[in-house]
């Protein structure tokens, strides 16, 4: 099950109807489909659920606001809430709808309207898990969360108030705190950005991006992995050396330690929005790790028909040879993408050097890199 969070501008599709985001996830849904079939895989395709937040907050008011505008309050003009529609003048009406539909979904965040942001997106979010659970009763499957844009911003900040185990379903109940109101009542297994500025976040917010450590068991599990991939740092480590607090956090409520098991940070090369997240686990170790590049093309023809471009495609005017040279360019970058691991830190290091050296700082910070991602690296 994938739950996707959408970013700015859907105030806009009050005015406009095709720019709803529903529309966007019906799209995506067949996107993801048909790549699908093209892998020839065994596994069920995924279920993909939009989670539309921005329709349920009206950022004029909020409860108290709305009651200074009562008949009891008139006499009492000091705090006189007013609207943004009070204070937008008549002119240019096109552009300050555009201003006010996308645009200030920003500073409405970054304000004290957060608090109502983050708790619209869990409880749509727990509101549609409880709907899927009820129609497939016995579901025992994965949830992956997508975040663009500012959705990002918000899946990161909910993701990281979370517990490391997450309540039982319907254990919640109306006596709850404002903080425990954004606990998801389940478990997230990867969580997808796309044109994302958490980087900048991260920043904003003078913190690294660690890894939610549960037990030392997983531990060990992870150095198992990066050993069996061949990686020249994981024939030296020895999961008794790590210790659980040197690696990352194993409790919510720290922004930038997410209560998740893979993050990918996905990159367009000429959108100015997003941010790389490498750096924000450890600068030094990012700066050594060669860029991983998808090249999977994209299906659906349109204004943004190809997500990355693939070069020296001739056009055929077979259907059938061109289905053919298509699903075998998914699945050779996808098997290239995601089987081939980021090259080590220790490829650029003389070999004399890797026969004095201590690497133990090395180890540590490989090795979160991997709790974070288990391809050992988060953007591509």
């Amino acid at each position: 099950l994938v739950l996707v969070v959408h970013g700015i501008g859907q105030k806009l599709s009050e005015r406009v109807e095709t720019f709803d985001f529903t529309y966007a996830i019906n799209t995506f849904r067949v996107l993801m489909a048909k790549q699908h079939e093209l892998m020839s895989t065994t596994h069920s395709p995924a279920a993909v659920l939009p989670i539309n937040w921005r329709r349920k907050i009206n950022f004029d008011y909020d409860d108290a606001a709305s009651s200074g505008r009562s008949e009891e309050n008139r006499e009492a003009p000091i705090h006189r809430p007013f609207a943004l529609s009070d204070i937008t003048p008549n002119t240019i009406p096109t552009v300050r709808n555009i201003i006010s539909d996308v645009l200030l979904d920003i500073p409405y965040y970054l304000s004290k309207h957060r608090s109502r942001v983050l708790h619209a997106v869990a409880a749509e979010a727990n509101r549609i898990y409880r709907l899927w659970m009820r129609n497939n009763p016995g579901w025992q499957g994965k949830i992956s969360i997508i975040g663009h844009s500012l959705g990002s911003v918000i899946a990161v900040d909910i993701l990281s108030r979370q517990p490391t185990v997450p309540p039982p379903l319907g254990s919640q109940n109306e006596s709850l705190s404002e903080e425990d109101e954004l606990l998801l009542e389940f478990p997230v297994r990867n969580l997808f950005l796309a044109g994302s500025p958490v980087g900048f976040f991260l920043l904003l917010n003078r913190t690294n991006l660690m890894p939610r450590i549960m037990s030392k068991a997983r531990l060990a599990s992870i150095v198992r992995n990066i050993h069996n991939s061949g990686d020249d740092l994981g024939d030296e480590l020895d999961p008794a050396d790590l210790e659980p607090e040197k690696i990352g956090i194993d409790h919510g409520g720290v922004y930038g330690c997410l209560a998740v098991d893979n993050i990918y940070n996905v990159i367009h090369t000429s959108d100015p929005i997003a941010y790389s997240l490498n750096p924000c686990v450890d600068p030094e170790y990012a700066a050594k790790l060669r860029r991983a590049i998808l090249s999977v093309p994209i299906i659906r023809r349109g204004i943004f028909r190809k997500l990355f471009s693939l070069r020296n495609k001739k056009p055929d005017n077979s259907l059938q040879r061109r289905a053919s040279e298509t699903k075998k360019k998914v699945v050779d970058s996808a098997h290239y993408s995601f089987t081939r691991r980021p090259t080590s830190s220790l490829s650029r290091i003389p070999q004399i050097e890797l026969e004095t050296r201590d690497f133990k700082y090395e180890k540590i910070v490989e090795t979160r890199m991997h709790c974070l991602n288990e391809n050992g690296q988060i953007d591509f």
